[in-house]
């Protein structure tokens, strides 16, 4: 239960930064590397107080598959709805590291449970929804790598968790310098918010996977799942029909079986 309280509280900080980078129309490498410049010097101050040595080459790993998700996650708001790319992407990763993490039966259980449910929220009937399915489908299995290798990090490598997102952060900033742009310092004000949200939403699951398994904590984040959609509604004004709640409802029981 603690790492449900955990992950309570990484999907809330993880459904914010996802609206305000909806919201904001803003996207790309540049994007992604305004928001990890503006957290630089805090994590400076984290490499030089913290132990490097087996974080340095873990976090090039990590920062390598956090970037492809966060250009690959911005590609799909760009082309779909919030509520539909935010669902099936979080919706989706679970199973597939339920799969690759040879998980528990209740664990498979609760996999099927969540993909059933992101099935029945997410029926393509038209060209535009099955194009942010298949999106999200692809910032699913980005979500899925970057758990895996985390997991992997945290639980196998023992990794100091502020340092491994130092040197993620640091790596990510110097690898995409080449594609920023002077202009897009102006978006600061914007960026700033999600630039603090998406590090603490991410630590707070990092600290989860020290108290329970990959498969669990990859369920467990589909609780963004339902903050995720009731935001589409409330702030988008997008659609919330029966089918999203049956299917809402599944991914949470989905949840609550690999959690309690």
């Amino acid at each position: 239960m603690i790492a449900l309280g955990l992950l309570t509280a990484s999907a809330c900080c993880h459904a914010a930064w996802n609206l305000l980078l909806k919201r904001g129309g803003l996207g790309g490498p540049a994007f992604v590397w305004l928001c990890g410049l503006l957290t630089l010097p805090i994590s400076l101050v984290l490499l030089l107080r913290g132990s490097l040595a087996t974080t340095w080459w873990a976090g090039l790993v990590s920062m390598a598959l956090h970037t492809a998700y966060a250009v690959t996650l911005q590609k799909a708001y760009g082309a779909g709805a919030f509520s539909t790319v935010y669902s099936v992407s979080r919706g989706s990763a679970p199973a597939l590291v339920a799969i690759a993490s040879l998980s528990g039966p209740h664990v498979y259980g609760g996999a099927a449970l969540v993909l059933v449910g992101v099935l029945l929220m997410e029926r393509p009937h038209s060209r535009a929804p099955a194009r942010g399915v298949v999106l999200g489908l692809a910032v699913a299995t980005c979500t899925a790598a970057y758990t895996l290798w985390d997991g992997f990090a945290v639980r196998s490598l023992h990794v100091d968790l502020l340092t491994y997102l130092a040197v993620a952060n640091v790596a990510q900033v110097a690898a995409l310098s080449p594609m920023a742009r002077r202009s897009e310092l102006q978006n600061w004000r914007r960026a700033l918010p999600i630039a603090v949200l998406m590090p603490a939403s991410y630590g707070l699951v990092l600290l989860a996977l020290t108290v329970a398994s990959v498969g669990t904590v990859a369920i467990g984040r589909s609780l963004n799942v339902v903050l995720g959609v009731l935001l589409g509604v409330v702030v988008l004004h997008e659609r919330l029909d029966a089918a999203r709640v049956i299917g809402l409802a599944t991914m949470v029981g989905g949840v609550l079986l690999v959690s309690v």
